[in-house]
């Protein structure tokens, strides 16, 4: 196996709330003041990506088609795996039962409702994810540290059309999130349908994914100490709404994440990524989105036709998460309908504040929010 080499320790860089889209980055950056100025809003922590990862983004040659090539199959996991496996059963006759096998434990598999998953600390330290990161720069912005003994229910938008945001910024120890949030366990939500698919769900178990169900959430909020779900809250039918410019989120009838965080008495942490939208272009027919909304009303998934620079390769794009103020929340086993919605209004209110202070740096050219 490669492994990556070690991590160079990043410091927050301070922010600089200008049109000129990034923090200036020094040799020693020193981490923002806290303090609010003449009645101003604090300024932000912002983690910048690593020198090296910066030097390998603007690198070409060679550099630059090892990204472009691993990019590109990093989108293509979920239909490489599974045919792999698949070209390996009908090839290799002693190995079908033991196939068998394995695809009956996909379904049964424990990890899938522990709360916690597997999370394999060496895969998401893998060499691959330098160039994966390289491809796709994490910047990491937080308006406040986050207090590791608590636990946070963090609401991500956009979903995007594969949710790199789940994988690249929360999967990968490249992406600078561990460091931004130390003590913070975060684990991505994923469908419980994607958990069990043959090869592909080990790798998001091993990246530290559980499933979106009532019973893993639950179980990962009541270990406490850091112990968090990141939830993209907009889920597939929101990935039919995916295109370059479009900032379109499907939120106001979304409120189990708030009833989940009210039991639990995790605070919620209205999440931003700026970029995920803009990685593909997606096809938009009034005759395919019907029976796209079809499909997602009947098997719980979209499957949004797009596509990216001569096919299949992703858009080089910077992806900048901003993880706003949180919403402090006060634990009750049993919330009333007009507390989950007093704390979602809540919660929409502080989503359109932090995407109307940060859209002017990180997306100066994005449409205007629009939550439906």
């Amino acid at each position: 196996m490669f492994v990556s080499d070690s991590m160079q320790t990043r410091e927050p860089a301070p922010s600089k709330e200008s049109t000129s889209g990034a923090a200036n980055m020094s040799d020693s950056p020193r981490p923002s003041p806290f303090e609010s100025r003449n009645g101003a809003m604090e300024e932000p922590y912002v983690f910048e990506p690593s020198k090296d990862i910066l030097q390998l983004s603007q690198a070409g040659g060679l550099s630059m088609v090892i990204q472009t090539f691993l990019a590109t199959l990093f989108t293509a996991l979920v239909l490489v795996m599974p045919l792999a496996l698949i070209y390996v059963f009908v090839l290799v006759s002693w190995a079908r039962i033991p196939i068998v096998g394995y695809m009956a434990f996909c379904f049964v598999d424990p990890a899938l409702d522990n709360g916690v998953g597997r999370r394999i600390q060496w895969v998401r330290a893998l060499s691959i994810w330098k160039y994966i990161n390289a491809y796709f720069p994490v910047r990491i912005v937080l308006e406040k540290r986050l207090d590791p003994t608590n636990s946070y229910l963090f609401g991500v938008s956009p979903h995007g059309i594969l949710c790199y945001s789940g994988q690249v910024v929360m999967g990968s120890l490249r992406s600078g999130m561990d460091e931004a949030l130390k003590g913070i366990v975060v684990h991505p939500a994923g469908l419980r349908h994607a958990l069990t698919v043959p090869i592909f769900r080990d790798y998001l178990l091993a990246i530290g994914t559980i499933s979106s169900s009532r019973t893993s959430i639950r179980k990962c909020l009541a270990r406490g100490n850091g112990h968090s779900v990141g939830i993209v809250i907009g889920g597939a039918k929101e990935s039919l709404y995916t295109n370059r410019g479009s900032r379109q989120l499907i939120l106001k009838n979304r409120k189990g994440f708030v009833r989940e965080a009210i039991m639990a008495g995790a605070h919620l942490v209205p999440t931003f990524v700026f970029g995920e939208n803009d990685i593909f272009w997606q096809v938009e027919h009034p005759l395919l989105r019907r029976l796209q909304r079809w499909m997602q009303s009947k098997m719980m998934f979209a499957l949004p036709v797009f596509y990216g620079r001569f096919g299949l390769i992703p858009r080089r794009t910077q992806l900048t998460a901003v993880f706003g103020s949180p919403l402090l929340v006060v634990k009750n086993p049993n919330p009333t309908h007009d507390e989950i919605n007093r704390v979602h209004a809540q919660y929409l209110v502080e989503l359109r504040r932090i995407y109307a202070r940060f859209k002017p740096i990180y997306d100066p050219e994005g449409d205007d929010l629009v939550i439906a």
